[in-house]
């Protein structure tokens, strides 16, 4: 699946100059992180281009020129992270890459101000190119204000949502995940996750025995498999079914996990904070909800080694059991 995919990140104080390192390539080296390959930073280029001077200088300027009023902890900066899912982007020509980030600054400046951009630099010595781009959140009264411009969850959504319409316009391909102010799939069941170690156990016992189910003179293998695939075929069944239905939410998990690469980039410049993000309990649950699909790939390959005939004789048996289950609640 392509995805479009679009971060806001609120800086003030010294994330400002930062942010500006990091962005604009002013480090001598950057051993935190080791995905940044300073032989290629040359083909690192401008949608538009930096301030002569430094962020900070611009932002004032900025504020000067439009009367704002500010206090010690006014969001003065948002980075913006745009790219788009590493398969898709990755197989873009250099000219449609260039293209893709051209066409999302010309969002962005639709957005919020063509002025207020103060740059806007993709990164190509990344794996996955993508570009940061950083504006003052000057809003259209003329106030400095993160919050009018980019508001709640809600709003991100609806971000997110015109985002996607616009590029989506050039490149059929790129899909936008169901939000979640539309599932409300925040909550998966604890039930599922041990479902899932379960039927891996299941897997590992069957894969001792099923080799040998067609083999004459294995009645013994035979009897214990069809035993064992009579608990692992329902319960592959039904956790793919209840998997499936979280895929939309899983999409958006997919998006959260690469924009979480990007944070603990960010975190271990600034505050070596790399380890306490991984091991955050939402990183951990995306993950497990991801491994989930490619569980299901597994168990659906692993099934079709069985015989036809046993799988519809185990599939009639666990029809007849949950008619039986109904009857008796009526």
């Amino acid at each position: 699946m392509a995805y479009t995919i679009m971060r806001f990140k609120k800086d003030k104080g010294g994330a400002v100059a930062s942010c500006e390192r990091h962005n604009e390539r002013k480090k001598e080296a950057y051993k935190s992180n080791p995905d940044i390959d300073i032989t290629k930073t040359k083909y690192n280029y401008h949608i538009v281009q930096e301030p002569q001077y430094t962020y900070s200088r611009k932002i004032k300027e900025l504020i000067k020129k439009y009367g704002c009023k500010t206090r010690k902890d006014s969001i003065k900066l948002v980075e913006t992270l745009i790219t788009a899912s590493p398969e898709f982007i990755n197989k873009l020509s250099e000219k449609e890459k260039r293209e893709y980030f051209e066409r999302a600054t010309k969002f962005m400046k639709s957005e919020i101000g063509e002025d207020r951009i103060i740059s806007a630099v993709v990164h190509m010595d990344e794996k996955t190119p993508h570009m940061h781009l950083v504006f003052c959140p000057i809003n259209k009264e003329g106030k400095l204000s993160a919050k009018s411009i980019l508001g709640n969850q809600k709003s991100l959504s609806e971000w997110q949502t015109r985002y996607y319409e616009f590029m989506h316009e050039r490149w059929n391909e790129l899909e936008r995940g169901q939000s979640a102010q539309v599932t409300k799939r925040k909550h998966i069941p604890t039930w599922l996750f041990k479902m899932a170690d379960n039927l891996d156990y299941l897997y590992h016992k069957l894969s001792n025995v099923i080799e040998n189910i067609n083999l004459i003179g294995m009645k013994k293998d035979k009897a214990e498999a069809i035993e064992l695939l009579s608990e692992f075929v329902p319960k592959a069944q039904k956790f793919s079914a209840k998997v499936n239905s979280y895929k939309d939410y899983i999409r958006e998990l997919e998006i959260k996990v690469i924009n979480q690469k990007y944070n603990n980039k960010d975190l271990v410049e600034e505050n070596n904070e790399l380890k306490k993000q991984i091991e955050d309990k939402e990183f951990e649950t995306s993950m497990k909800l991801m491994n989930m699909q490619s569980q299901i790939k597994k168990y659906e390959k692993y099934i079709k080694k069985v015989p036809k005939d046993i799988i519809e004789e185990i599939e009639r048996k666990e029809r007849e059991h949950n008619f039986k289950d109904k009857e008796m609640e009526r």
